[in-house]
């Protein structure tokens, strides 16, 4: 469950990409719309996350960490790849680490 800020854009909070990829690959689908501000993931009725979830969070978190980094020396051609490029890293982490516990 991901608790987000309702009034995110509005008040020119920061796109949270971290957050957004990770819904996004968790739904199986790119969400047509942006995360905005700080953004808290739990378990059902507001439980703690299992090791695995959290392990998954991290990791996509951190993908994407660091293809924003490569992108200070190469920058992506557009918003479209840009996207694209996120959305495959995260996937790619989060299948890595499931294949890994599997």
């Amino acid at each position: 469950m991901l608790h987000v800020h309702g009034n995110g854009q509005a008040e020119r909070l920061p796109l949270n990409l971290s957050v957004w990829v990770l819904a996004s690959v968790w739904r199986g689908f790119e969400l047509p719309y942006g995360l905005y501000g700080t953004v808290m993931v739990t378990g059902p009725q507001s439980e703690a996350l299992d090791a695995d979830l959290v392990a998954e969070v991290q990791a996509v978190c951190k993908a994407v960490a660091e293809v924003r980094a490569e992108w200070q020396d190469r920058p992506p051609v557009g918003e479209n790849a840009a996207r694209a490029e996120l959305l495959a890293t995260g996937r790619h982490a989060r299948d890595a680490l499931r294949a890994a516990t599997a």
